[in-house]
């Protein structure tokens, strides 16, 4: 049987991942794992862009706030968080992610029609990790 001893939980750090948190304490529990956060910030978040609207730019204290907004904030006050700045979601989750041995990701319902023109962030993440990766429903 797979122990994990050292779980990674990606966010995105957005207002829906309540499930996505609630997963990975429950995992960390029934392992006895630590938990680390992670989130990728893309090189253009919080900047000013004459095409389109950059996204918004998360920091630690922001993931906090978010955290304990769910009523986590006991749960993961001891989790470290990682906040990364790439042009690439996956590969700097792949990069983070060497010595690990579980990724939890969330995952929100494409259209039908989107699904087939194009990958969901997860799934790229899921062909770069080399560790079991635990994909969890978002609302």
């Amino acid at each position: 049987m797979t122990i994990y001893n050292k779980i990674m939980l990606a966010l995105v750090g957005d207002e829906s991942e309540k499930v996505l948190v609630e997963q990975a304490l429950t995992t960390k529990e029934k392992w006895g794992a630590s938990l680390t956060l992670i989130h990728v910030n893309d090189l253009h978040a919080g900047g000013i862009s004459m095409m389109m609207d950059s996204p918004k730019e998360i920091d630690e204290d922001e993931l906090r706030t978010q955290i304990k907004q769910y009523g986590f904030e006991q749960a993961l006050a001891g989790c470290d968080i990682i906040i990364v700045e790439n042009e690439s979601i996956s590969k700097a989750i792949q990069e983070h992610c060497v010595a690990f041995d579980l990724l939890i990701v969330g995952h929100r319902k494409m259209s039908n029609f989107k699904s087939h023109i194009m990958d969901s962030v997860d799934e790229g993440i899921v062909n770069h990790i080399d560790c079991p990766v635990l994909v969890v429903q978002k609302d």
